[in-house]
């Protein structure tokens, strides 16, 4: 949650995608800090604090879409609900606008979100 190394960054992103789906309840007591992390990389993605090269943006690019995609297909309701939480704030909008809505427009609505709920999604029994 606080690296900075961009090679080390991908990585790790890369091993909690693989890992998720073998974990699905076992996750689910860290489900906001996986949400906190992809918040913290959408915005490291635009911002570039690290000044790191073009090429390794791309990958970690790449990777955030794929966690994107992870939380977005196995906890719907609860990552939407983060999603509306942590870009209504006006210091995330311009992440939002540049880096989320456009892995959002590639994406169609989850069943889940209208026939789920977030405790639901949670439930061991799913």
């Amino acid at each position: 949650q606080t690296d900075t190394d961009v090679v080390v960054l991908t990585t790790g992103v890369l091993v909690l995608i693989t890992m998720l789906p073998m974990i699905p309840q076992s996750g689910k007591q860290y489900l906001r800090d996986f949400f906190v992390i992809f918040g913290r990389l959408s915005a490291w993605c635009l911002q570039n604090p690290g000044h790191v090269a073009e090429i390794y943006l791309v990958h970690l690019h790449a990777s955030v879409y794929a966690l994107f995609h992870r939380l977005y297909g196995m906890y719907p309701c609860n990552f939407v609900s983060f999603l509306r939480s942590h870009y209504s704030m006006k210091e995330n909008l311009e992440t939002f606008e540049e880096v989320v809505k456009p892995m959002m427009e590639h994406v169609r609505i989850h069943p889940e979100l209208v026939t789920g709920s977030k405790d639901h999604e949670l439930d061991p029994r799913r």
